[in-house]
């Protein structure tokens, strides 16, 4: 490896990561997310940017304060109490729906404290063949609170999306119902997207 103090070698499994600063964002601004073309008008949500809408139940509104935790996050609303939360998540991905799994466990995993998936199984978003993970543990941004949620993985060509619900883990139990109406609600413009 070339350094600033010469070459030096280090051992392959040694290394933890390797960073190049020309991919580094060059300002505070090249890293705020991007503007969203959202509107939410009663119950009916759309997301003209990703062409998609959903039906939220009444009172929900949209979370622009949310999407700021993540560039990559498309739409954050939340419940009136702002106890319940949704976000969309689209990915460009070319591998399996098992290998996205993988990735999307371990980014929590990193995220949050004591995370651990609860169950798995099949279901139908969009049309499509998906993958519903529940799954608790403890944000350590917030006193380690403890959440629960359920995420939807929805593969297209050339690209995941993600639903997610976030709660505490005494309220999941009565969200549930909720969160899944609103998943099943998701539809693209163009499914085969």
């Amino acid at each position: 490896m070339k350094t600033d103090y010469g070459n030096i070698q280090v051992p392959r499994q040694q290394i933890v990561s390797i960073d190049f600063p020309e991919n580094e964002p060059q300002n505070a601004t090249s890293a705020a997310p991007a503007p969203i073309d959202e509107s939410l008008e009663g119950t009916s949500y759309s997301n003209r940017t990703e062409k998609f809408q959903m039906t939220f139940p009444a009172g929900w509104g949209l979370a622009p304060n949310l999407r700021k935790q993540s560039k990559d996050i498309a739409a954050a609303l939340e419940s009136p109490d702002q106890t319940l939360f949704f976000f969309m998540t689209p990915e460009k991905f070319v591998g399996t729906l098992a290998t996205y799994e993988v990735l999307v466990e371990t980014q929590y995993q990193t995220k949050f404290k004591d995370y651990a998936k609860l169950s798995q199984s099949d279901i139908a978003i969009d049309g499509k063949k998906s993958l519903k993970l529940i799954w608790h543990a403890k944000n350590p941004q917030a006193n380690d609170a403890s959440l629960k949620g359920i995420v939807y993985i929805i593969p297209y060509e050339g690209r995941m999306v993600r639903l997610t619900f976030l709660t505490l883990e005494l309220l999941f139990d009565e969200a549930l119902p909720v969160f899944e109406k609103i998943a099943s609600s998701y539809q693209t413009a163009n499914s085969s997207k």
